[in-house]
Parts: structure tokens; C-alpha cells; sequence
């Protein structure tokens, strides 16, 4: 009898402190997603560095909500800082979609800013560590998007625009329709794309709206 007392007793503590930090982590998750969006950068990073931050929160998580940070204001520097220390060893990212998807951000950004030392270096990673259909063919067609848009990118993109059913989809295939429209000189279609876009985009707040 009083060991199951004992046992109770334990698991009663256990529940408790794991309802605690749960409430913990909510609340810091919160406060950064409020700093984030207020660009309250120090505010931001000096949470993350508390004691509260670091119980709830693993060395590599918190890296990850840096890397957050950087990506979210364009910050291409610290950013390569932070992607070169995740990219020094082997992970299989079919099995990390947290570090993907801040790979992939990183990647875009890459492109974006034209940093072809970065781009090379991360795409050949997420090439090797990433073996999917899926993100392969993500890959390929950013790097054709941005770095080598032709007239068969254009076809790939409008078909994929006549199957897309989300608002998120037709988005981004709007957004590169037109970056590769303007790559290859076709204002006036790219003007096109951007007023579509912004249809879909107007559609899509008065839905969240409702």
C-alpha cells in the first residue's frame, strides 16, 4: 500500500511539473512571437538566453528560434552564421521537418539576395540529406525560378496553377510566375500574374476575416 501511495505520489509530481512547463513554454512562445513581430530584437534574443528559455528549451531548438529571427527580417549575415553550424554534419531532414523547413526558408533567401557561394553550398545539402521527390523537385525549380527561368518553367507553373486548390498555392505560383516573367523580360505578363495575385490575396483576407 505505501508504495503505490509512493508511486502515486511521484506520478502526481511528474504530471504536475510537466503541466507547468507546458504552461512556461506557452507562455515564452508568446512573448517571441510578439517581440518578433514587433522587431523588438533584443527583447527577443535576451529571452531566449533566460533561465526559463533554456529548461524548457534544447541548445538546438533555441538556435533554430534565432535562425527564426534572422530569416523573418531578411538578415542574410547571421543567417549563413547559423545554416553553416546546421550544415557542417549529415542529418536526415525526412525525418527533422523543423531544420528543413528553416533550410528551405534559407534557401530562398539565398536566392533571393543572389548569394551563389551559399545557394551552391546549401542546395547540394539538401540534395544529399533530403533524397524526396518531393523537395528535389522544390529545389530544381527554385533554382530555375530564380537562376535560369525559361519558357518551360512558365508552362510548369500555369499548370500547376490550374490544379491548385489552396489560396497558399496559387499564391506562391503566382509569386514565382511573375519573378520569371520579369527574369525573362515579359513585363506585361508579369504585371498580369501580379494582378491575379492580388485578387487571390484580397479573397484570401476577407476568408480569414470571416
Amino acid at each position: 500500500m505505501k508504495n503505490i501511495l509512493i508511486a502515486l505520489l511521484l506520478f502526481a509530481v511528474f504530471i504536475l511539473g510537466w503541466l507547468s512547463e507546458t504552461r512556461l513554454r506557452k507562455k515564452m512562445f508568446t512573448k517571441l512571437l510578439s517581440f518578433e513581430r514587433k522587431g523588438q530584437k533584443s527583447k527577443y534574443f535576451q529571452l531566449l538566453e533566460a533561465p526559463v528559455a533554456k529548461i524548457c528549451l534544447s541548445a538546438r531548438s533555441r538556435e533554430l528560434l534565432k535562425l527564426d529571427y534572422f530569416l523573418t527580417y531578411g538578415d542574410i549575415a547571421n543567417v549563413k552564421k547559423i545554416v553553416s553550424k546546421f550544415i557542417k554534419k549529415p542529418s536526415d531532414l525526412t525525418k527533422n521537418n523543423n531544420l528543413l523547413i528553416r533550410l528551405m526558408r534559407s534557401y530562398v533567401l539565398f536566392l533571393e539576395k543572389n548569394d551563389q557561394e551559399s545557394i551552391l553550398k546549401l542546395e547540394n545539402y539538401l540534395k544529399v540529406n533530403c533524397k524526396t521527390a518531393e523537395i528535389e523537385k522544390e529545389i530544381d525549380q527554385l533554382h530555375r525560378v530564380y537562376l535560369e527561368p525559361d519558357q518551360n518553367l512558365l508552362a510548369e507553373l500555369n499548370n500547376q496553377l490550374k490544379v491548385a486548390n489552396e489560396p497558399q498555392q496559387k499564391l506562391i505560383i503566382y509569386d514565382r510566375l511573375i519573378k520569371a516573367s520579369e527574369s525573362l523580360g515579359l513585363n506585361k505578363q508579369a504585371k498580369e500574374y501580379l494582378l491575379e495575385m492580388k485578387k487571390v490575396a484580397n479573397k484570401t483576407i476577407k476568408l480569414e476575416e470571416f
